[in-house]
This record gives C-alpha cells, structure tokens and sequence, in this order.
C-alpha cells in the first residue's frame, strides 16, 4: 500500500473517532430534528404531536405540531434509527427493562405551553442519539474533508500540504463543532460542496450530461436538508452555463427532481409546496420572535409595493429587515461574536488567496465572493443572526470549504511557518468550543433580545467575546468535554450526550470520579496509536 493511502485511512479513522470521542447535543434543535425522526419511524407521520414538548423548536399549525426544520436531516436519519429500533428488538428483555430509563423530567413553563427535559430517556434512546448524529454530522463532516483533499490536487502538488488542507477543514474551523451536532450544517455542506466539486471536475470527464445531473441531485439535495443552499442555484446555474451552455437544463431538470422531496414534505403538511413549518414557529415560547411589525417604515412600503409575496418570505426566513445590514456582516466575518475569521484566523488568508488564485480560476473566484456575500445578506437581515445556542457563525459552515481552495495558494506564497501559526491558533480556538454553548444575547424571561443587544449590534462596538469570556475559562476548569468518556469512566454504559449529562438527574460533574483534561488525555493516547508509525519516525529523525 502506498504511503499516502495509509495516511488518508489514517486520516479517516482519525476524523471519524474525533466525531464520536467528542459527540455533543446542544438542546431544542437537535430535539426537533430528532422529533421528527422518532414521529416518522413509529407513528408513521409528520406530525411530532407525541414529542413537541420535549423541543422549544417546533412550529404549530392547525392544532399539530412540526419540527420548525428543514427535512432532510431527519429523512437522511429516518433508516439509521429504524435499524437500530429494529437490532434493539433482539436485545434481552432483562437489558432492555434494566435501561428503559423513567418519566422522571425537569419541567420549563412558558405561558400556557411547557417544556420537558426527560432526564434518564433510556438506553435505545441515549444511543439512537449518538448513532443519528455521527452517521450524519461526523461522516459527512469527514467526507467533506476528504472532497477538500480531492480537489486540492488541482492547485497543490505536495501531499503535505494536501493533507494539512484537510486537517484545517477539520481541526481548524467550526466544521469540527458541527461535526459533533445533531444538525443540518453538516450534511448540507457536504451535498453543496459536492455539487460544486462535480462541475469543477466537468472539464475533465467526457459524460458531461451525466456529470451535470449528479451535481444537480446533490444541490437538490442540499436544499431538502438546508433551504439557504437554494440562494446558490442562480451561482450554480450561471457557473453551469459557462462551462457546458448545451446541457445546463439537465443541471436544473435534476436540482428540482432532487428537491421533491422537500416539496412533498410541504405539500403533505400544508397542502402547499412552497409553505414552511418555519413560518408558524410556537409564539407561546417564542413569544416576541421574528415579528413582521419590527421590520422598518421604509421596507413596509417596500413589502406593500412589491408584486413578490415579500411577507412571506420574511416569516419564513425570520427576517427583520429587507435591507442587509453592513454593520451584522461585518460581525458576522471579524467580530468576537461569532464572527468567523475570528473563529479560525486561518482562513484571514483566504483573503489574500483570492487575489493570488484570480490569475488562472477567475471564474472560480468569481463563485466563491458571490457565495459569500449571497449568503451574509439574508442572515444579516435575520432577528437572530448569530444562530442561537450554539458555537460559532454556524450558518456560515456553508461557504467554508469553498475558502479552502483561495487557502492553498496562500500556503505556497506566504510559507508553512505562517500557515501552521494561524492554524495553531485555530485549532486551539474551535477546540474551546467542547463546551456548553452560549446564548447572551436572548433574554429567556421576556423571551426576547437584550434591548441592549439590538441597540449595540448597529456599531462598531464589540459587544461580547464568548472565546475569552466563556469557553476559555470552562475549558481551563474542566478541559475538553467528552460525554461517551466521562459516562464510561464512571461505568455507565447509558450515556447521555445532551450539554450538561442529565441522565444521572444532576449537572456537572455528575459523579464522584472526574479529573478534569483527562478527556483529552485519553484522546491524545488514542490519536497516538492510530499515528504511531509516524511518530516513531519523527522522533528517530
């Protein structure tokens, strides 16, 4: 075997252990998506009335209740929780009655609805968890990576440096939180990216028909996991229409076809196609979010005027203005608020690589600008831009492994010493988020924004750096979190993955034996095997 196949099988194991070392679940959002996987599988429906209150993240409509999320996530999870529901079947009734878990829950009233928190939800379920969230964000998470080391034989020629632009993708970037996540980043990064790879790759095969429709069902299927990969179809098509002008129609015709299933999913619920469960999001808990009042005079005279159903759109995508906002953008790409250059500063010299990479891919620079601004404007123009409880600027993971190919040629200009500095730094930063996320800027009791917050996000004033005000200090009091391990150690096989273990019915740490960076320890002990023929090397040398 060539030295370079061990090493991306060792790249691989590496990325997937990681994902599964470090799994984690935020709350409402990963609930909801898993609502709906759990409704789908054993009550055959959409309707996710026998858990809605079991998530803050749910809509309601015609006295039902519905994931507020796109589909896709919990269609693409559908088959891995049947098999596992249908393997557990065959487990011994003893085992099944000793971890079946209880009612016993943590209950959060909000008006006239509530929230439950079951805190031991047993076994099947603890583990279907963990099974649903690494066989979607952890693999395809590293599938990303390894399409990043595909294409980058196109601008790098040393496999050092291809395999130090996979780890960055990793290690390097909020990639890494997302991959731990019960949630849509992940998977529809993946498909987008995968689109695109396809069309880059069109220049070089002969079925170009066939080529163009696989990348038109892995956009379609982008969309049905993520509905803001659909503002790259314009980008899509235009590139698509420079490279191959005949067959563009096959592109489209097999992005709606991929798409259906989204359309179905809608239609089913609303008898509509083009309706979305975000749009009736549970104003009980929810109770000031997203108004249509807030957004300003001028862009209601622009919503009255327009001949687009513009007020639905703004339900819909949660908007509070028509008119992006410079002042979110720019905290969105430097601020300490979950800006992300402020997350990975290795990707500030992507900045640089897109002036160096013009010269010869100028329609590939063209793409990657496009995406991004595309994609800052809308979600400058949300309520809740920042994204939540979560870690990181998480619905820009989107446009993160396009930055990777700008990267490579700041590596070949600017050096490796600078290159392995910032993606120290990086590393170090996204390692910090193995923490319980934050959310400073919602106040829980009014369930509205900070009056505060909305009043200082339209300056230059850094408002708030959860790296150095949060996650630092947590991880120097505990170190990396890891759930699988710290239940293990303990000798609990029932481990609960949920931000603060609730299966023991008490908060961190949850039982006598815990030393803190220990996690990390034992982590480090494991990466080491796996690279121990290359460690024996580098110490000879």
């Amino acid at each position: 075997m060539k030295k370079i196949e061990r090493v991306r099988i060792k790249l691989f194991l590496t990325f997937l252990f990681t994902s599964l070392f470090f799994i984690g679940w935020y709350g409402g959002n990963e609930e909801s998506n898993f609502a709906l996987v759990r409704s789908i599988v054993e009550n055959g429906q959409f309707e996710i009335d026998s858990f809605y209150n079991q998530t803050i993240d749910r809509a309601v409509y015609n006295e039902h209740y519905y994931s507020d999320k796109d589909p896709g996530l919990a269609l693409f999870s559908t088959p891995i929780y049947a098999t596992w529901k249908f393997v557990y079947n065959f487990f011994p009734n003893s085992f099944r009655e000793r971890y079946k878990g209880n009612n016993e829950y943590i209950e959060r009233v909000y008006d006239d609805t509530s929230l439950i928190i079951i805190i031991d939800k047993g076994f099947f379920l603890f583990t279907s968890m963990i099974l649903v969230t690494f066989f979607t964000s952890g693999i395809f998470t590293t599938l990303t990576a390894f399409l990043i080391f595909k294409i980058s034989k196109y601008f790098l020629r040393k496999n050092r440096d291809r395999i130090l632009l996979t780890l960055t993708y990793f290690f390097g970037t909020i990639a890494f939180n997302y991959s731990l996540h019960f949630m849509n980043h992940a998977l529809s990064t993946f498909f987008l990216f995968l689109s695109f790879f396809t069309l880059f790759k069109t220049r070089k095969v002969k079925s170009i028909s066939r080529t163009l429709a696989l990348a038109g069902i892995f956009l379609g299927f982008s969309i049905v996991v993520d509905k803001l990969s659909l503002l790259f179809l314009p980008i899509f098509l235009i590139y698509t229409l420079c490279l191959n002008r005949k067959n563009t129609h096959v592109f489209l015709l097999f992005v709606i076809i991929s798409s259906l299933p989204y359309v179905f999913y809608n239609y089913t619920i609303f008898q509509n196609p083009f309706e979305l469960t975000s749009t009736y999001i549970d104003r009980r808990i929810y109770k000031h979010a997203y108004p249509l009042e807030s957004i300003s005079t001028l862009d209601k005279k622009v919503v009255e005027s327009s001949f687009i159903d513009i007020k639905s759109l703004i339900r819909q995508l949660h908007l509070k203005t028509i008119i992006p906002n410079p002042y979110i953008m720019l905290r969105l790409l430097f601020y300490p608020y979950r800006g992300l250059f402020f997350y990975s500063p290795i990707l500030i010299l992507s900045i640089p690589g897109l002036f160096l990479m013009w010269k010869k891919y100028k329609k590939e620079v063209i793409i990657i600008l496009s995406m991004l601004l595309i994609l800052l404007f809308p979600i400058s123009m949300r309520e809740v831009w920042w994204g939540g409880f979560c870690f990181g600027a998480r619905y820009l993971l989107l446009i993160i492994p396009f930055l990777m190919l700008p990267l490579t040629f700041s590596i070949k200009k600017f050096g490796i010493k600078i290159f392995l500095l910032l993606l120290s730094i990086s590393v170090f930063i996204n390692f910090l988020g193995l923490q319980i996320s934050e959310e400073v800027a919602y106040n829980w009791f009014v369930r509205d924004i900070r009056d505060e917050w909305k009043y200082k996000q339209n300056s230059f004033e850094v408002i708030y750096n959860p790296i150095l005000q949060h996650y630092l200090p947590l991880s120097l009091k505990y170190g990396p979190r890891s759930a699988i391990f710290e239940h293990l150690s303990n000798g609990y096989i029932s481990i609960d993955i949920r931000s603060y273990p609730l299966s023991k019915g008490k908060y961190f740490p949850f039982s006598q034996f815990f030393i803190p960076f220990l996690s990390l320890l034992i982590y480090l002990l494991i990466i080491s095997f796996i690279w121990n023929d290359e460690l024996v090397i580098k110490l000879r040398r």
